[in-house]
């Protein structure tokens, strides 16, 4: 009996640390989580990805794909390069019947200027208290108001 007991003791502190060392553990990167709406003139963009690039150099780009316009991502705090690539899928007229079976019959049409994404001038400052952002693109490519390149 005594030895169950004992058994039992161990196999419990054994859970109880390894419950206490994991409750210090987490991503402690530096990043902070940053989320947000990414619109193209006024509706959601259905699908992409977005990349924030800290200005001066430290750390490493963050980010990754979104769907419906909306993203929840880490970032590094500071100021922020953003890029942003959006597509739609497109049904191709009259596919071939081998093109429908191989679902070769969809492509992605880009749906974002190139001022958003590879020449993009998009700038935000990230930080714990500062970390959602609405990006309300716009087909003729304007910065949306206090996110411009300084």
């Amino acid at each position: 009996m005594f030895k169950n007991f004992t058994t039992r003791m161990c196999q419990t502190l054994a859970v109880l640390a390894l419950a206490i060392g994991l409750a210090g553990c987490g991503p402690d990167d530096g990043m902070v989580g940053v989320s947000g709406t990414i619109t193209m003139d006024g509706k959601p963009v259905p699908e992409g990805s977005i990349t924030f690039t800290p200005v001066d150099g430290k750390g490493r780009p963050g980010g990754g794909a979104f769907e419906n316009g909306s993203f929840s991502t880490r970032a590094f705090p500071g100021e922020t390069a953003v890029q942003i690539h959006g597509h739609e899928i497109i049904q191709l007229p009259n596919p071939t019947q081998e093109q429908v079976e191989r679902g070769l019959d969809t492509e992605r049409k880009s749906i974002v200027p190139g001022v958003y994404n590879n020449a993009s001038k998009l700038r935000i400052d990230i930080s714990p208290e500062n970390n959602t952002f609405d990006f309300d693109l716009t087909s003729d490519g304007k910065i949306p108001e206090g996110m411009a390149a300084k």
